[in-house]
């Protein structure tokens, strides 16, 4: 098409280590994704194809601006129960396609697809109707609910950069753990290899 590569990939490059900023929110962005990496991963691990993933952060993001707005509490009590509820939620959601694969066979990923359409307009609802009771934004998250860090702030040239970064990393290691170094993980492994044999 006649454009540089070498530019181009030069322009990818500085677009994130080129300053601190960027480095910042591009962690920020990638943060979400590590974790839908994660729940599509464990799935796929166990023989399913979780086409579900966006539907279920969906409904989980939801849940937790719905904690963050309407609960007040110390940090400690606050955050961790902002980041139980999500993960609760979007378990929930996806429990769904789940029974429904296991009792009666229907396969995961139609039901997966259709469900992230049904959490779509569900959430928009709840938006819209519920969270900001027809104003034109949702409260702000209190500060004991939030991620956002100060000092990331700092040594990013405050970036948006926030500590949901330890939050998918942690989420990673147990997930291995589990997968790897347990008998439940070995279990789950080979249903996914082999239903019929296992």
């Amino acid at each position: 098409s006649g454009y540089s590569v070498i530019e181009g990939y030069s322009a990818l490059w500085n677009g994130v280590f080129g300053e601190t900023y960027y480095m910042g929110e591009t962690i920020r962005q990638v943060t979400p994704y590590i974790l839908s990496g994660l729940a599509v991963a464990f799935a796929f691990r166990t023989g399913l194809f979780n086409i579900g993933v966006e539907g279920q952060m969906l409904v989980g993001w939801v849940a937790a601006v719905w904690i963050g707005t309407t609960v007040h509490a110390p940090m400690f009590i606050h955050l961790p129960l902002a980041l139980i509820t999500a993960a609760a939620a979007g378990a929930l959601w996806g429990f769904i396609p789940g029974f429904l694969k296991a009792r009666f066979y229907v396969h995961e990923v139609i039901v997966t697809i259709m469900m992230n359409y049904i959490a779509l307009h569900v959430t928009n609802y709840l938006i819209s109707n519920v969270l900001t009771d027809n104003k034109d934004k949702t409260d702000k998250i209190d500060a004991t609910a939030s991620l956002r860090s100060g000092f990331f702030e700092q040594i990013t040239d405050f970036s948006r950069m926030h500590n949901g970064i330890f939050v998918a990393i942690i989420a990673a290691v147990v997930m291995w753990i589990i997968i790897q170094k347990t008998s439940k993980g070995f279990e789950l492994r080979a249903v996914g290899m082999n239903q019929q044999a296992s």
